[in-house]
């Protein structure tokens, strides 16, 4: 039996002092990001940093539960390290390419102590006024960076037979999102965030909470994000989000 036969995502929210206005821009937001964010030390990304910030991402999602979940890998696999890690790349920097154009959200990263140039962790954050993909924005990332490994000739063969409809039914996120956040103008979704695993512990991702939780408070805005894990999901309710939601993942040939 391989991987698990679903996955739970936990939707959190954290809110105070919601104010009822139009739809919050990138203007505001990266205005108000770059304020928290240099008190510090944390620094607005750019598509410049598009292939360090890719290899963070893999780096703190190389044990996340979904990607987990969607790669189907045995526990024991020889090669699983490098396989979570190439998946993980690919989705994280599918995911989140756009707001590293600016097009439509902010990304703000934080280097090593000491000085250092390493980016030590990062986070994307989207405001209530950016739209979703279109299928024509799916197509132009695919010719970018290509397929992912779970769909390449001789990649695909290394993750389990399901893996591609795994990966295909994340809409269930977006329909969540939309209810949970239906009847609020503005608000901030805190689409990805991550540390790399070798600076666990050190801060840097507290850092990076409390900076989207003070722009939030500040712009008196909800924000909106999703979890894996229970433990994930304690630590948030301890930077003061709440759960509204459990969603069960999981497609057909799963157990």
């Amino acid at each position: 039996k391989r991987g698990v036969a679903h996955n739970t995502i936990f939707p959190i929210i954290h809110s105070r002092n919601v104010v009822i206005m139009g739809k919050l821009s990138k203007t505001e937001l990266r205005e108000e990001l770059a304020r928290h964010a240099s008190e510090r030390n944390i620094s607005i990304l750019e598509k410049s940093d598009e292939k360090e910030v890719a290899h963070v991402f893999g780096d703190a999602f190389a044990e996340d539960e979904m990607v987990a979940w969607v790669a189907g890998l045995d526990k024991d696999d020889p090669q699983r390290e490098d396989k979570m890690y190439a998946l993980a790349k690919y989705m994280l920097r599918f995911v989140n390419r756009r707001c590293l154009t600016g097009k439509q959200g902010v990304a703000a990263g934080i280097n090593s102590h000491g000085g250092g140039e390493e980016l030590a962790g990062c986070m994307t954050i989207t405001p209530s006024s950016c739209s979703a993909d279109s299928m024509i924005d799916h197509i132009i990332a695919a010719f970018s960076f290509g397929m992912p490994p779970i769909y390449k000739k001789g990649e695909k063969e290394k993750y389990c037979p399901i893996a591609s409809k795994r990966m295909e039914i994340m809409v269930p996120l977006t329909k969540a999102r939309k209810k949970h956040m239906k009847g609020t103008a503005r608000w901030l979704y805190l689409q990805s965030i991550g540390v790399l695993r070798s600076k666990h512990g050190e801060g840097y991702g507290s850092k990076l909470l409390r900076t989207i939780t003070d722009t939030a408070d500040a712009l008196s805005v909800p924000v909106y994000l999703e979890t894996e894990s229970e433990s994930n999901e304690s630590m948030y309710h301890h930077f003061g989000f709440r759960t509204v939601e459990k969603v069960s993942m999981k497609v057909p040939g799963d157990d």
